[in-house]
């Protein structure tokens, strides 16, 4: 995308699965990390993630509050 070159300084990327609890969570953080690894500097959000079972959690960053965002 030439978001930057059109002035922009942010893109959005959502990721959903049924129950957002397995195949997003792990898509959206290594998606995060390959993007850290080239330089941004993303924010990820877990919009379901508070309402997960703990079992469900397992492969989560343990950087990750209750309600999915990251603690800076």
């Amino acid at each position: 995308p030439r978001y930057r070159a059109e002035g922009k300084s942010y893109l959005t990327v959502a990721f959903g699965c049924t129950g957002g609890r397995h195949r997003s969570v792990h898509v959206t953080e290594r998606v995060a990390a390959r993007l850290r690894n080239a330089g941004f500097s993303p924010t990820v959000t877990h919009r379901d993630l508070a309402a997960a079972p703990q079992d469900s959690l397992e492969g989560v960053p343990d950087d990750r509050q209750q309600d999915g965002t990251a603690v800076a």
